[in-house]
């Protein structure tokens, strides 16, 4: 991340080192609480093809499933094959989804997914049929959303209960997340992946400098190209 990012909520906790730790944590909470609102292809073998279309149709058959009865997660396999679904709508997507996500994974596993927040925070929106979905158990909540969450309605749990420095700590990574989500309340891998790369490349002078003219020169070879017969 870049050194001249700006980490306002650390500086104010060092600032209120001598005030009320409740107040301060409710200071800092407010500021996430204000900018989360602002914000708000043929490779596969004929084998393989086989067994990702027998996939598709045990995650199609347990969206469209309409159970009553508490939340539950569904099975493992359907929702690793879920995940990588975001992945199949281009070649290179799909090429490189498992690096992808790789990365992706450290953060879907450290924040609840769509299914998982729903449950905890809502459990009337919880019980519709989409929050319920495979997809949904892929989507992964957006962290300032799930902090806030936190402090202000689990007072016994890990984050209430955290030391300053601990705490402090949690508000720096959930900053250096949240502007991932943009105005969207939870993304699946490929969105976070897309995101996370651009932010990393748009932060670094050498990567931006490099990527942006190589986007700039196939941008402006294929408008070129398709302007006369696409502008109308």
């Amino acid at each position: 991340m870049s050194e001249t990012h700006v980490r306002k909520n650390p500086c104010e906790m060092s600032a209120c080192a001598n005030s009320d730790k409740a107040s301060a944590r409710k200071s800092l909470s407010e500021q996430i609480a204000r900018a989360s609102s602002n914000k708000t292809s043929e490779h596969a073998s004929q084998s393989e093809a086989t067994d990702r279309k027998s996939l598709s149709e045990r995650i199609a058959h347990a969206n469209a499933a309409r159970v009553d009865g508490a939340w539950s997660t569904p099975d493992e396999q359907l929702v690793e094959a879920e995940r990588r679904t975001p992945f199949q709508v281009c070649d290179v997507y799909c090429a490189h989804a498992e690096e992808l996500l790789a990365i992706t994974g450290q953060i879907s596993a450290a924040l609840p997914s769509r299914a998982a927040y729903l449950a905890r925070t809502n459990p009337r929106a919880a019980g519709h049929p989409d929050n319920r979905s495979v997809k949904a158990h892929t989507q992964v909540g957006n962290p300032a959303c799930t902090f806030v969450w936190e402090i202000r309605n689990n007072k016994e749990g890990a984050l209430a209960k955290s030391s300053d420095a601990q705490y402090a700590k949690a508000l720096d990574a959930t900053d250096a997340l949240k502007d991932l989500w943009e105005d969207e309340p939870w993304l699946d891998e490929l969105q976070i992946a897309k995101a996370l790369i651009a932010q990393i490349v748009l932060l670094d002078d050498d990567l931006r400098t490099k990527v942006l003219e190589r986007a700039n020169l196939m941008a402006k070879e294929c408008a070129n190209t398709l302007a006369p017969y696409l502008r109308g």
